[in-house]
């Protein structure tokens, strides 16, 4: 899956969903890295808590109001 063919998180975050798979997907927007499973397969996320705690780790900078 490239970048362009998934869109964009009204959210804002590196947080993707995949309209296709009914799944969240996690891209750091730093590098445009996906976060993978060991396999090489785009690790899936079925809620946005779960992959928005995964980009947390994944994408680590300072994010505005942080410190």
């Amino acid at each position: 899956m490239t970048h362009d063919q998934v869109p964009h998180s009204p959210h804002g975050y590196g947080v993707r969903f995949d309209p296709k798979a009914q799944r969240y997907r996690v891209r750091n927007e730093i590098t445009g890295d996906w976060l993978r499973e060991p396999t090489g397969e785009l690790k899936e996320f079925t809620f946005f808590g779960d992959a928005y705690s995964a980009w947390k780790v994944f994408e680590v900078h300072k994010r505005p109001g942080e410190r």
